[in-house]
């Protein structure tokens, strides 16, 4: 399994993030660590683990952003499977190998993700994130994204067919890219806490912002919906009702 982690400089969590890699049950695993700007508190984060286990690498640029960070993640990554992990985020111990035996046994299914728990900055248990599970999550994805990047496992495979992370889907890449490998095979969420989702004042969190990206993101939803058999209407619809929402939620 690689682990891309897209990370900013100076990640105030970026160490014990790593740990919580190191400690997982799964022990056949490597991080790959993609740094957007030079910074040497992250490289020394790194050292925390073995040479063998970590690749470092750097964006063409600094703030290049989050798409950039993992597709680079995802080009380098020597596994066939790839997990994604924000850098103040945390797995909990059995993460890997709860999704690692689900993919193993479901061959046809291209992703999965799970359900979280929030933490604060201390690491304490502040609430939790679940979502649809099984068939459902499809269905859901039409209407908002119910799969928390962090918790995702795809297929590097799938993931590179379907083109990988658009950087022009700001604040939406992820979105995006769910739903076009969803388009490709079956996703599904696993209905256990298996990542700890930090909440705190820095977090990188907006609305969506509107724009071209979301012509994009329709065009997404449209495949998907042709292979689940939802009708073009029914896109149209949900479509208008996530945009909806991201007009309420802008901050102006």
């Amino acid at each position: 399994m690689s682990v891309v982690i897209p990370c900013a400089p100076k990640a105030e969590f970026l160490a014990e993030t790593l740990r919580s890699v190191a400690e997982q049950t799964h022990q056949d695993w490597e991080v790959v660590l993609v740094l957007d700007g030079e910074c040497e508190q992250n490289r020394a984060a790194a050292r925390t683990l073995p040479d063998d286990r970590v690749q470092v690498h750097l964006t063409p640029a600094p703030r290049s952003g989050p798409a950039v960070g993992r597709n680079i993640g995802l080009e380098a990554a020597k596994h066939d499977l790839v997990a994604f992990l924000d850098a103040d985020d945390l797995c909990l111990p059995d993460r890997l190998a709860h999704q690692v035996a689900v993919l193993e046994q479901r061959p046809g299914l291209g992703m999965v993700g799970s359900w979280a728990r929030k933490i604060d900055p201390s690491g304490q248990v502040v609430g939790e994130m679940h979502s649809a599970i099984g068939p459902e999550v499809a269905r859901t994805m039409l209407l908002f994204n119910c799969l928390i990047t962090s918790t995702v496992v795809v297929r590097k495979e799938l993931a590179a067919e379907a083109g990988g992370f658009d950087p022009r889907c700001v604040r939406l890449e992820d979105y995006d890219l769910w739903l076009r490998v969803m388009a490709r095979a079956d996703g599904d969420v696993l209905p256990e806490e298996l990542v700890g989702y930090r909440v705190h004042p820095d977090q990188y969190s907006r609305g969506a912002l509107m724009g071209p990206q979301t012509k994009l993101l329709r065009r997404s939803k449209q495949a998907l919906a042709k292979r689940i058999g939802v009708s073009g209407l029914g896109v149209a619809a949900r479509h208008a009702a996530w945009l909806g929402v991201q007009v309420a939620h802008r901050r102006w």
